[in-house]
């Protein structure tokens, strides 16, 4: 159907803000499904979750709830682009939020995906909710042919009397931030709140002149040094203008602090001046983000929970109290066709309620070089997904330098079906997300049959789903049959594994998936310990050679992998790789070179958790690996974690999905110019090549001094007695970074 002229003209006075206001981000053009009539009636879908009560429908506690709604559209998803918003009438009896996912297919047995919570003030009044749901995250359900929904309440029935279909309106995505950032603001204060022990280490307040009347003082601090509600303005950070120098095609993020002198402050606000030559942009894009401070466990000693930049949410107004600092997070793009190289100068404008505004200058300077592309550089990057992830997930990721996923049996595969005595394989939901990677430019898949050998034989992911969906086993009888002979894939299920190879290797082929990099399992190199509860787990060793046997037999042209997490008893596997992705390098300096001397191709894999440091990542995927020349990163997690609360559990990701947007951390921050280093050193060796210059001497010297950093810059822990000091050591990369410029430069155009 048309746009209504009201939600036109709203969206065109959107695009016209924003075109004047450079500091937030370009809005994403969502529009309303063509050829359907909204409002669409969205009914629960009859099980015992719901029951009839006064003519409202009821869901119950902790049961889930399906809604559905025809579907407009063929074929799996709707047309690129499209986004409804559901929009419930709903009682808030609940003292949790209530958590709205949709059917997605975007995992195997989880095949809904969240989108949005709400509710949880558990004070009993009537509320409309509005729930977005973009089309990269609806998948279209069968057999029913419709749209479904599914809402889970932890903590109380909830009821609702009306549900309906309804087209998206331009402020849905601030108010969609800005919901999210309450209900878990309210939760995590409802479960923990941050000790004065935290806040006796706060930096005491440098300000020089008259700075020292203002309320609002900006200070630049490095962006390798996240800014804290304790960071205050240090000697020498209220001197002016901060100063950027970028190549062409190169993102570059600046940090500054703003602390609040004397007073609090509200209402602050963060924009910055477009950068334009003749009336032209200069600069791509100059985005402007802002964290949300959530709690998370803390590594101070004495301190439980400390409040962390973790998320860096498009800019908003925020608060500041007397006494603290908040972080903007400022991110400057050049694309080779507009960017002009030269020096050029803008401003930040800093306003808050009833305070006069502050401006600071900005120097920018434009290199006359080019980065090499990630695929020009020889170069892939990857996180560990749980499952898939949405084609806006990916198109954002690709902005960061990644261009491989990391996908799990064991969350996402082909559905097998016994047919006879062999089994058919379901690739709808493969072929629809890599169709949607190979568009996002994803060159590689990096996919883990099995998972942590310590639970054998039940984290055989790809051996347990052919022996319970092809020979119809129980997990008990299976796991049996695996335990009579461990070092070896049983030979009931050993000629079908074949065969699932030859059929996934031929179907991707086919359709065109980015290449298939297999790996039995992980960290295989765990066959040399022995553990109480089980054991010696030296058949580790002989299932992993088995499996890898099998795959070459059904699957030859797939490069087979494997994580070696330690050196000794890892090393065994080399003569059955193709390459070998550690994170063991610095059990022996001479792994790098012993990998390429048995004609195998060297990978390396980091981690994180959920408050992870940006100059971490920047050394370990940036100058640490450049140091051993391997050719991929990989990153345990992107997104294994508890969407925007990590206080409880074990989380591993770096980065959130919206329904519009994702949402960085500064650790995914660092993770870009992590891979821009790598890709900066590749540029300056291809140059050299060109004009037949040696550098070897260069990057030889450069990596001693990697090395002698090591052990300081790849711990990553931040601790009471080094929070204001770390970065100092830190600060050598930017010195490595500018040798490698000035190199580059002297070599010429």
């Amino acid at each position: 159907m048309k746009l209504s002229l009201q939600f036109f003209l709203i969206f065109l006075l959107a695009l016209v803000i924003a075109s004047c206001s450079p500091g937030k981000e370009k809005p994403l053009s969502f529009k309303s499904p063509q050829g359907v009539k909204l409002p669409l009636e969205v009914k629960p879908v009859s099980s015992e979750a719901w029951r009839e009560s006064q003519g409202l429908s009821v869901l119950s506690e902790r049961n889930p709830g399906l809604l559905e709604a025809p579907a407009w559209w063929s074929g799996n998803r709707p047309p690129q682009g499209e986004m409804v918003v559901l929009e419930l009438d709903y009682r808030d009896d609940m003292k949790l939020p209530v958590r709205a996912e949709v059917y997605s297919g975007m995992g195997s047995g989880t095949e809904f995906s969240e989108l949005h919570r709400f509710g949880g003030a558990g004070d009993g009044t009537w509320k409309k909710s509005r729930i977005p749901c973009p089309w990269d995250l609806s998948l279209l359900y069968l057999p029913a042919n419709s749209i479904r929904f599914r809402l889970v309440s932890d903590s109380g029935s909830m009821a609702i009397r009306g549900a309906k279909l309804v087209e998206p309106l331009a402020e849905d995505e601030e108010r969609y931030n800005a919901e999210t950032r309450e209900w878990s603001r309210r939760v995590q204060e409802n479960k923990a709140r941050v000790d004065s022990s935290y806040y006796s280490l706060a930096q005491k307040p440098v300000l020089p002149g008259e700075w020292g009347k203002s309320p609002i003082v900006p200070f630049q601090r490095g962006w390798m040094e996240p800014v804290l509600p304790i960071s205050a303005p240090a000697l020498g950070e209220t001197d002016f203008p901060l100063m950027v120098r970028m190549a062409l095609n190169e993102y570059e993020p600046l940090q500054i602090g703003i602390y609040a002198n004397g007073k609090n402050l509200t209402g602050v606000e963060v924009t910055v001046d477009p950068i334009q030559k003749n009336g032209k942009s200069i600069l791509d894009e100059i985005t402007v983000r802002v964290p949300q401070y959530s709690l998370v466990r803390s590594s101070l000693a004495g301190v439980k929970v400390e409040p962390f930049p973790q998320a860096l949410w498009p800019v908003y107004p925020f608060d500041i109290p007397a006494g603290r600092s908040h972080m903007a997070w400022i991110v400057l793009h050049t694309v080779e066709n507009s960017a002009v190289p030269g020096k050029y100068s803008t401003r930040i404008h800093i306003a808050a309620r009833e305070e006069k505004e502050v401006t600071v200058p900005i120097t920018v300077e434009i290199l006359p070089c080019r980065l090499l592309t990630m695929e020009e550089a020889g170069l892939k990057l990857g996180g560990h997904t749980l499952g898939f992830v949405p084609e806006h997930d990916l198109a954002f990721q690709r902005k960061y330098n990644h261009n491989m996923a990391d996908l799990w049996y064991g969350a996402i595969h082909p559905e097998l079906k016994k047919e006879g005595d062999s089994f058919s394989m379901d690739f709808r939901l493969m072929d629809d997300w890599m169709s949607a990677a190979k568009r996002q430019g994803f060159t590689d898949v990096y996919y883990f049959l099995g998972g942590n050998p310590y639970g054998f034989p039940m984290t055989m992911d790809l051996e347990v789903d052919l022996a319970r969906k092809v020979l119809g086993m129980g997990d008990g009888k299976w796991s049996a049959l695996a335990m009579e002979k461990r070092d070896s894939i049983p030979g009931e299920i050993a000629g079908h594994l074949i065969e699932w190879a030859r059929r996934i290797g031929e179907h991707a082929r086919e359709a065109g998936w980015p290449r298939l990099v297999l790996t039995p399992f992980n960290e295989p190199a765990k066959w040399i310990q022995t553990r109480p509860e089980t054991g010696p787990l030296a058949y580790i060793k002989p299932h992993f050679i088995h499996f890898d046997e099998l795959l070459r037999r059904g699957y030859p042209d797939a490069p087979i992998s494997a994580d070696i997490h330690h050196y000794k008893g890892g090393m065994d596997f080399l003569p059955y790789l193709d390459i070998c992705c550690t994170n063991a390098a610095h059990e022996n300096p001479a792994m790098a070179d012993e990998v390429r001397a048995a004609g195998k191709i060297l990978w390396e894999f980091s981690g994180c958790n959920d408050k992870g440091m940006p100059e971490f990542a920047r050394f370990v995927l940036g100058f640490y690996f450049a140091s051993h020349d391997s050719r991929a990163a990989q990153i345990w997690a992107y997104n294994w974690g508890s969407r925007f609360d990590t206080l409880d559990g074990e989380n591993w990701l770096y980065a959130w999905y919206t329904p519009f947007d994702v949402i960085p951390s500064p650790y995914m921050e660092g993770v870009r110019e992590g891979m821009d280093e790598r890709r900066l050193i590749e540029t300056l060796k291809r140059k050299a090549a060109e004009k037949n210059v040696d550098i070897s001497a260069f990057l030889d010297e450069l990596f001693r001094e990697v090395a002698a950093r090591e052990t300081a810059l790849r711990s990553g822990e931040v601790n009471a007695e080094n929070i204001w000091t770390r970065a100092e050591e830190a600060k050598v990369m930017d010195a490595w970074h500018n040798r490698i410029v000035e190199k580059l430069l002297s070599l010429g155009n």
